[in-house]
Order: structure tokens, then C-alpha cells, then sequence
């Protein structure tokens, strides 16, 4: 069970003032239309209901550039929030914006109505990637109200793309390092997509912009989500939610889009962790028959998806059986290793390990 759930609500377009090349929010958040005061304060309300007690509750605001809207907007958002606040039902509020749309008065008055954390959609720290995705702001002020969020004791998040034009994989893996050294909570990683009606839908067809494939985008999410764990920096999300809008006929035109990219990109780590775990148990027992061993909410991602990882550590160490075992516990990300005939791991290897070994 949960013990942090969050009531989203998604504002497509607004306190947008310009048109980035890859954003349509209406067919990304598979919203039309924006909620108002009276729809935030229902839905809240039976969303509570909905859930069993003890559970901690965040309200959070997407899909739109939230401090850009006239205040008197914000207001009417965020003064729909406050009698479940005050009652303690809700912890907190979540609000996404825009980097050059947010400046230390905005910050205090958020702070009043119990706004904790500030997601800045960064896409990226290269100033050319930035110019040529549309986006009038450069990394330096990426910095510097980043740090101004976290001075203000804001919870701050990063939301990044990759494959964005102009982009490259040098660029890709600078931005996470200029990243890292800022320090945000959380990070967001979202391949670049072609929609219908941007901007980079009429690149695409000019032949001026070539997608990431799906493999390329969820290896080159794997090396920015390793960075970001060895520095022990939350990845909360990769890729986009699969809404019905995203999936219709003719909407999406180009891109790797996976209804389950996060996954996929999880399944590529958890194999080579594994990969790492088998070459150092072998090195001590011959044998061709094994179990490999996860915690339970990790057994899809260590199978991989339509079993590639089974199907591909039996064919890198010639096994001939390989079991997957989920087992009940309060740790993740680790995995062990044990003969066929066993039934505990003999060996195991945390991700911390694996990723910063001594």
C-alpha cells in the first residue's frame, strides 16, 4: 500500500507565453480543458474518501507553467486547497513552472498556501539545445533560481528531455552533471516526442529533426538515471504517462514512445546489475542452473519486458534453467544470487554497490 499519494491536476498551456517546439500539453496530459476552483475542490474530496486512513496526501499542479498564471488564477487554485490543508488531510501542494517564470515575491507568497515544491522543467542545460527547443532562458538562470528555491526552503525538482534538437549524448550527460552539482530533490526524464501541431512536427517532416529511437532513448535514460543515483538524487519518473489523447491514431508522429518507458529503462539496469552478481558467483560455483532474486514490487523489471532479461542472461552464461524470485521485504533495487536447489541467496548485490563499488 501507498503512504504518499498524489491528486494531480493538470493545466495544459496555461501561463505559457511562448510555444517550446515540442509541446502540446493538451495531447500529453490528455486534458482539453482546465480545471477550475469548484473541480479542484471536488476532486480532492473524493479522492480522500477513496483512500484508507494514515495515508499522506500532496496536491499537485501540472502541465502548465503555474507561477505565469495572473495571480488572482493561482490564487483561486491554491485557496481551493487550503480547508483540506488546515483540516490535515493534505499535507502539501506541488506546483510545475518554468524557469524564467518564478522570482523570489512569487516564492514567499506560495510559501503562505502551503506550496513545498517547486518542479522547474529545465529540459536542459545547454544553452544552444535550449534556444533551439524554443525556450528564452539560458542555464545561468536555470542556477540561479534553483537555488534560490532551495534557499527558500522549497523541495525542488528538475524535469529533463532528452533528445531534443540541437541535442547530442555529450550534451545529454553534461546537463546531468550541471544538474548534480545543483542539487535538485528530484529529477523527471522525458524523451522527446513528435506531436501533432508543434512546431517540431513540421522539422520532422522538413527532414530536419531525426528522433531518438527507443533504444537509443532508453540507453542514454539509463546513463542519466545512474548519474543521478550514484548521486543520490531521486529519479522519480521517465517518460510520459500513456494517456488515450497521446495514444490516438495521428497524434503521435515520430519518437520512442513506451506506455511503459520507465519500466523498460529500469529492466535495462536491473540486467546489468545482475550481469555483475552472475560473473562474481560463478567465479566460485559451475553450474548452469540458478535462481536470481529481487524484492517482490522488482520482479517485472527484472525479468524485462517479454522476458528479455531471463532470455538473455541464459544465453550470456549458457544456462540452462534461470528462475526469477520475488521475495517480501522493505528494501529495493538489490539482487541475489543462489544455486538452482537453494532457496535464499548466496550472494547479493545492493544498487549502491553496484553502482559505487569500494
Amino acid at each position: 500500500m501507498k503512504d504518499h499519494v498524489i491528486i494531480s491536476f493538470f493545466i495544459p498551456h496555461l501561463g505559457c507565453n511562448s510555444q517550446c517546439v515540442f509541446c502540446n500539453q493538451k495531447t500529453i496530459t490528455g486534458y482539453q480543458s482546465s480545471p477550475d476552483y469548484q473541480m479542484v475542490s471536488r476532486v480532492i474530496a473524493d479522492r480522500l474518501r477513496s483512500l484508507p486512513p494514515g495515508v499522506q496526501c500532496e496536491v499537485a499542479f501540472y502541465g502548465g507553467s503555474f507561477t505565469a498564471l495572473p495571480w488572482s488564477r493561482q490564487q483561486s487554485y491554491l485557496q481551493a486547497v487550503q480547508p483540506f490543508i488546515q483540516r490535515g488531510d493534505v499535507k502539501s501542494i506541488r506546483v510545475s513552472t518554468r524557469p524564467d517564470a518564478i522570482d523570489e515575491p512569487e516564492m514567499d507568497s506560495l510559501i503562505g498556501y502551503g506550496v513545498r515544491t517547486i518542479e522547474l522543467g529545465v529540459q536542459s542545460l545547454d544553452c544552444e539545445v535550449l534556444k533551439a527547443s524554443g525556450r528564452k532562458y539560458d542555464a545561468s538562470l536555470v542556477q540561479d533560481v534553483s537555488l534560490l528555491i532551495k534557499e527558500k526552503g522549497f523541495s525542488l525538482g528538475h524535469q529533463l528531455m532528452i533528445g531534443l534538437p540541437a541535442s547530442n549524448l555529450a550534451r545529454e550527460l553534461e546537463t546531468a552533471e550541471r544538474v548534480i552539482r545543483i542539487g535538485p530533490d528530484v529529477v523527471r526524464i522525458y524523451p522527446t516526442l513528435v506531436l501533432k501541431g508543434t512546431p517540431l512536427a513540421e522539422l520532422y517532416r522538413e527532414g530536419r529533426y531525426h528522433p531518438l529511437s527507443l533504444r537509443e532513448a532508453v540507453e542514454t535514460a539509463l546513463l542519466l538515471l545512474t548519474q543521478f543515483e550514484k548521486a543520490g538524487i531521486k529519479v522519480i519518473r521517465m517518460g510520459l504517462q500513456p494517456t488515450p489523447e497521446l495514444q490516438k491514431t495521428g497524434e503521435l508522429l515520430a519518437g520512442p514512445f513506451h506506455p511503459s518507458f520507465g519500466e523498460l529503462v529500469q529492466a535495462e539496469l536491473f540486467k546489468w546489475q545482475a550481469i555483475l552478481l552472475i560473473e562474481r558467483f560463478r567465479e566460485r560455483e559451475v553450474t548452469n542452473r540458478l535462481k536470481v532474486y529481487v524484492e517482490q514490487r522488482d520482479l517485472s523489471k527484472m525479468i524485462g519486458h517479454n522476458r528479455s532479461n531471463i532470455h538473455f542472461l541464459k544465453a550470456r552464461f549458457q544456462l540452462e534453467k534461470l528462475d526469477v524470485i520475488g521475495t517480501k521485504g522493505s528494501e529495493q533495487a538489490w539482487v541475489g544470487v543462489g544455486l538452482w536447489h537453494r532457496e535464499v541467496p548466496q550472494m547479493v548485490l545492493s544498487r549502491q554497490s553496484f553502482l559505487c563499488p569500494e
